[in-house]
């Protein structure tokens, strides 16, 4: 018994630098509010999930592999807070899932990934679902969107940040849920955002293949903080939106973000989504929310935000309100929690 617990001794002895080397940490995201609004004559009122960010859970983890190599990996569900349900059905680690080596040259990983569009970010709601360019994007059939169609399968990316810029590639494979032509439905992209001090600005590029047609878009981003002020915009455009040949859309929104005290902020944003090639197929958006930071991880929000339909649709509808009226305002208010972990 004696040396069965010495030799367990040494095992785990020898066996520890090894466990020392590599970690995983479970984190996520819990976000719901309580909402009221509507599209035209269809009321909403209930608990609204991911105002601010999508809840999830997730986990990731790196291994040192020696002379600055890394394995990294990364899965991560989404979920509605709502009533439990998977954020895709039937789908395990729908938002992310993907295995890696990073190192001084970057991180080149492969699974399903977020494409560049995803990190187009000059919005001063960030992103949030409430936002003007979640909605216009989401709801206008856009891959530059902070959405479920800036998540690519069977996708190669790389990621790479040197000196305040930040490059992106993405190339996806048989990317079924982009489009319809299995023997032509490859998918790529390329974003590039550059930081330095107050400045921010950047760039997407993104194709979605398809046998009829390409969806081909592009974006450019801007941002700029003076300190009692952020400013924050961006214009984006498609074609062969949809796969159709013609079918052209341009989105563009501004905004501010305004300081109040130590741990409050103003978001105030609007937007507008044209079709070029149809007639009252738009939509205007505009928010205005108010944030405050409880603590590190957790912050409050009330958040308001209309979506004006033009008459030709009726299909733009912010999160958690329903309608496809035509040329109907959808609207919603909300005010909820966020708690990061």
């Amino acid at each position: 018994m004696q040396k069965k617990l010495i030799a367990l001794a040494v095992a785990g002895l020898v066996s520890a630098p090894a466990f020392a080397q590599s970690n995983v940490t479970i984190y996520g995201v819990a976000d719901a509010a309580v909402g009221f609004g509507g599209h035209g004559d269809n009321d909403f009122s209930g608990v609204v999930n991911g105002v601010l960010s999508g809840s999830r859970i997730g986990f990731k983890g790196t291994e040192d592999l020696g002379n600055g190599l890394k394995a990294v990996f990364t899965l991560e569900q989404g979920f509605d807070i709502g009533n439990g349900a998977e954020h895709v059905d039937g789908s395990q680690f729908s938002r992310q899932a993907f295995v890696g080596l990073a190192g001084s040259f970057g991180t080149v990983a492969l699974g399903r990934q977020y494409a560049p569009g995803y990190f187009f970010n000059y919005d001063a709601t960030a992103a949030a679902s409430v936002g003007p360019q979640s909605i216009l994007s989401n709801s206008g059939g856009m891959s530059i969107t902070p959405n479920n169609r800036a998540r690519w399968d069977n996708s190669v990316t790389y990621t790479g940040s040197f000196s305040g810029l930040t490059a992106r590639a993405i190339y996806s494979m048989n990317a079924s849920e982009l489009a319809t032509d299995p023997d032509d439905d490859d998918a790529y992209g390329l974003g590039l955002d550059y930081s330095n001090g107050p400045l921010t600005v950047g760039g997407v590029y993104q194709v979605i293949q398809n046998n009829a047609e390409d969806q081909e878009e592009w974006g450019i981003g801007a941002g700029y903080n003076f300190g009692v002020v952020q400013v924050l915009g961006s214009y984006q455009s498609v074609d062969g939106l949809g796969f159709a040949n013609g079918a052209e859309a341009d989105l563009w929104q501004v905004g501010v973000i305004v300081p109040v005290g130590a741990a409050g902020k103003v978001h105030l944003a609007y937007g507008e989504y044209d079709r070029d090639d149809l007639n009252n197929a738009g939509a205007e958006s505009y928010s205005i929310a108010y944030t405050h930071a409880l603590s590190k991880r957790t912050t409050a929000y009330v958040a308001y935000n209309n979506t004006e339909n033009e008459s030709g649709v009726g299909r733009f509808n912010a999160p958690g309100v329903t309608g496809t009226g035509l040329g109907d305002d959808a609207d919603i208010f909300a005010v909820g929690v966020r708690h990061t972990f």
